[in-house]
């Protein structure tokens, strides 16, 4: 038994089509363990050790340990990675791979 025509068909030269359904993109947020381990132990280490020398990189790590979640495309955390590049703590290339490396299912 063949779906009968509803709201969303569309009808071309004689014929129904159901309605094509797209997902729509999800936001590229994700958690805080899944932010983390797109840093290096290294680079993370750095961070770490730095804090404790540089009262800027001591609120990026504070701010890092009080959020669940962060916004890939929040121009907080852009701004935020390009301290940490400013502070050589990264290089250009890794925060940008931190940034725009698509967000995986487990990382939600």
């Amino acid at each position: 038994m063949l779906p009968e025509p509803g709201p969303g068909w569309s009808y071309k030269n004689d014929t129904f089509s159901p309605p094509i359904f797209v997902l729509p993109s999800l936001p590229n947020v994700i958690t805080k363990v899944a932010f983390r381990f797109r840093f290096t132990d290294a680079e993370y280490a750095g961070i770490i050790t730095a804090a404790k020398a540089d009262a800027e990189v001591q609120v990026w790590y504070d701010t890092f340990n009080m959020v669940s979640t962060f916004n890939l495309d929040s121009q907080r955390t852009k701004d935020g990675v390009a301290n940490l590049v400013s502070k050589n703590l990264l290089t250009q290339a890794r925060a940008d791979e931190i940034l725009t490396a698509p967000v995986q299912p487990n990382e939600r």
